[in-house]
């Protein structure tokens, strides 16, 4: 391979790598719906002052995957607790607890309305954040 050649290659790789990273940069259309979809969420008041971060995990066909600290297998008390631990020792009909609840579901159906604003978003669906759980050393119920 001769020196013109050598370089002509080199110099068209280099563009190749300046193009691509450039588009990349400057064009939120090439990023991944998944990391414009937590910025949604992120950017939403509401869901910005609770103390949990409800994340996109997956986005397939219209329907998203949102993280959440509960489910069906899973009960909320050990998550409320963890967030405000003077809930810890009052009974499950206390109004503080009860309004904890109230206000985790407000907080939730709003993440789902952030989500269903968005033109390509069908549906929403849950999956436990067991992430959540271990990173706060919070066992989970069997």
């Amino acid at each position: 391979m001769d020196r013109l050649t050598l370089t002509s290659i080199i110099a068209s790789a280099a563009f190749l790598i300046f193009l691509i990273v450039s588009l990349t940069w400057h064009n939120d259309e090439l990023r991944p719906r998944i990391w414009q979809l937590n910025e949604v969420l992120e950017q939403d008041p509401e869901l910005a002052e609770y103390p949990y971060d409800f994340k996109v995990l997956l986005f397939l066909n219209g329907v998203v995957t949102l993280t959440s600290p509960q489910s069906s297998d899973v009960p909320l008390r050990p998550f409320l607790n963890r967030i405000d631990p003077s809930l810890a020792d009052k009974p499950a009909d206390a109004p503080e607890v009860v309004e904890a609840e109230r206000r985790f579901r407000a907080i939730e159906m709003q993440a789902i309305r952030v989500m269903l604003s968005q033109p390509d978003v069908e549906s929403v669906v849950w999956s436990l954040d067991r992430a959540w759980y271990h990173k706060n050393r919070v066992p989970l119920a069997k």
